[in-house]
């Protein structure tokens, strides 16, 4: 692939993604919603568009807006090592590549002398296994993406639900006997208690 085709790849690849980013952009909310609680006390909403416009402009800023500052660090832990995996992959499919093709065309000033003991074979199979892993490494990062995305959404869903105290689950062991069975002995088990206040 020469090196004008590669770039014009990103190319392509930026202007969608900015074409995106613009369009959800344009459909964000001009005025946060009000909710009224039983004791009339009115809160703007925290918006789950926003949430999810944030993470796809900057991944991670939604988790933030959500205030779950111990998400980001592990998200850009997670696309650091991503990077490190598409760099590290990219460099030896290339270089694998660039070897097979100036064996293909007989190019010998090109011939890389750390390949020497490779067969043409070796180093097609070489090619192959880079090239796969690194579009398997793509593939995770769209979904490592779309996944920021999702949890900043979900969220921000629930982050007015109320866990309090009215809510409890109480689990402890029991003793099971059958009343039709008085031949059996009585069994082993857990009572599960919820309870509403």
């Amino acid at each position: 692939m020469s090196e004008r085709k590669y770039n014009l790849k990103y190319n392509y690849f930026y202007l969608v993604l900015f074409i995106f980013i613009f369009t959800f952009s344009i459909t964000e909310e001009s005025y946060a919603q009000q909710q009224s609680y039983a004791d009339s006390m009115k809160m703007a909403t925290h918006s789950p568009r926003k949430a999810s416009l944030y993470s796809m402009v900057l991944p991670g800023l939604g988790q933030a807006y959500n205030q779950q500052y111990w998400k980001v660090p592990v998200l850009y832990a997670g696309i650091a090592t991503l990077a490190y995996f598409v760099v590290f992959n990219s460099k030896r499919y290339h270089n694998y590549r660039d070897e097979y093709v100036a064996r293909l065309n007989k190019d010998t000033l090109n011939y890389n002398a750390t390949y020497a003991l490779y067969s043409d074979n070796v180093v097609l199979q070489l090619k192959n296994y880079y090239q796969r892993n690194l579009e398997f490494t793509y593939i995770i990062a769209g979904l490592v993406y779309l996944l920021n995305i999702i949890d900043a959404s979900v969220y921000a869903h629930l982050f007015s639900f109320d866990v309090g105290n009215d809510l409890a689950l109480d689990i402890r062991p029991a003793l099971n006997s059958n009343p039709f069975r008085l031949d059996m002995p009585p069994s082993a088990g857990l009572q599960l208690t919820l309870r509403f206040k």
